[in-house]
């Protein structure tokens, strides 16, 4: 199902305009930021928690989310009232904060699902979220809605069927009872013994995902939604296999070392065995020519995209390499050496952005400019992984000669930009 884009993609580059998608590139990426904040890191908590602390955390979950949406609710509806820019234009609202809800419950559900290892149903839960969010997206691009674009909305449906889904596998396996237990005290005991992963690994994830997301919300005040459409189109493309590794994958390596802290070189060496194959293909694909097939693909109002594709695939290779082993540090109780590396992510990463904006007009010095920077911080990462781990430098040597392969192709095709 995370190939169900290669099908997708085409059909809906058709029925909607570049501008529509620059509009979701605005408001995916916003969501991408918030979402990592509503729960303050403890949906990471349901994963590594003792089995009588569960009720609990998932209360805690509950009670951190919705607050937490509330807080963006008056966010937005004072930004908007007070005229800013970016609330002001900001694409359907009311639809972020109903999205926001069905996230909370199927983010809640689907660690649940994960944590006794509901394989089955977590698949089958990616096929309804990516087949359901198809079918919305087509169908509401013909429904001529004026006033809401098809692209959020269809994203917004699917999430929640998919949350109403895995609550009713739950439910038949008699799972959701660990919730009917509440005890205030308690919560704020856990929520004290926890206290790491609101402190370093909460404030992580959002410099991570802020350095990520940012480039496109910081780049829609200097170029138009088209531009911006593009951006989106291809982040989205590069970002199939790092959902692959990074979301399916990672999860799964986070809840088997957590159960076994003593298999943690082990595990990380089968995983490393795949993902340093899987993460320079995007990349020597593009360098290979890709470029000219992604914009073949799109259609022809996607011109700019394939060169869009060159200058990110340099950013895909070391994200996509290091995505699935980060919940290493949870385990291993090194949030604040994650942390560090994503403050120097987010600093040199958004600094690139910002100067480069400043000094040029041209998108893709910019995007050359920060795919730099963001691959040197994302390769010391990798060599911090290997350390945490205990892995040898063997383990991933065998692969050297294939990235520098590719890494010299690409470069070749960006020195010709």
């Amino acid at each position: 199902m995370y190939m169900l884009p290669l099908v997708v993609t085409p059909i809906l580059t058709r029925l909607y305009t570049p501008e529509a998608f620059g509009e979701w590139g605005v408001f995916s990426s916003f969501v991408a930021i918030v979402t990592i904040c509503i729960f303050c890191g403890f949906e990471n908590v349901i994963i590594q928690a003792k089995i009588d602390e569960l009720p609990q955390i998932i209360n805690l979950c509950v009670i951190t989310s919705l607050c937490s949406i509330a807080v963006i609710s008056i966010i937005m509806r004072v930004g908007i009232i007070e005229g800013i820019h970016f609330f002001a234009d900001f694409p359907n609202p009311c639809i972020l904060i109903v999205y926001l809800l069905f996230y909370a419950i199927y983010t809640i559900l689907y660690n649940i699902a994960n944590r006794f290892e509901l394989y089955y149903t977590l698949s089958f839960a990616n096929i309804v979220q990516g087949g359901s969010q198809a079918v919305f997206r087509i169908t509401l691009a013909f429904a001529c809605l004026q006033t809401i674009n098809g692209l959020i909305l269809g994203t917004t449906i699917a999430q929640g069927c998919t949350a109403i889904f895995i609550l009713f596998f739950l439910l038949r396996k008699n799972i959701m009872n660990l919730c009917t237990e509440r005890s205030l005290t308690k919560i704020k005991q856990l929520a004290s013994s926890y206290r790491n992963f609101p402190l370093y690994d909460a404030p992580a994830s959002v410099l991570s995902f802020a350095a990520f997301n940012l480039p496109v919300i910081i780049l829609s005040f200097y170029f138009e939604k088209a531009t911006i459409g593009c951006f989106s189109i291809v982040l989205q493309l590069l970002l199939m296999p790092m959902s692959l590794v990074g979301s399916a994958m990672g999860k799964v390596y986070y809840q088997r070392i957590s159960a076994d802290c003593s298999s943690i070189e082990k595990t990380t060496k089968e995983m490393m065995k795949i993902i340093t194959i899987i993460s320079v293909l995007p990349m020597l694909f593009i360098a290979c020519g890709g470029d000219k097939l992604i914009v073949l693909f799109l259609g022809s109002q996607w011109e700019s995209a394939g060169k869009v594709a060159l200058c990110l695939s340099l950013w895909s290779f070391p994200t996509i390499l290091t995505q699935p082993f980060l919940p290493l540090f949870r385990v291993k109780n090194k949030q604040s050496t994650l942390l560090f590396f994503d403050i120097l992510y987010f600093i040199l990463g958004i600094g690139c952005i910002l100067i480069s904006c400043q000094l040029t007009t041209n998108l893709y010095i910019i995007l050359i400019v920060f795919s730099s920077a963001c691959f040197i911080v994302k390769s010391v990462l990798f060599l911090g992984i290997v350390s945490t781990s205990g892995l040898k430098n063997y383990s991933y040597t065998k692969v050297i000669p294939l990235w520098a392969i590719s890494l010299t192709f690409l470069t070749l095709r960006l020195i010709s930009i």
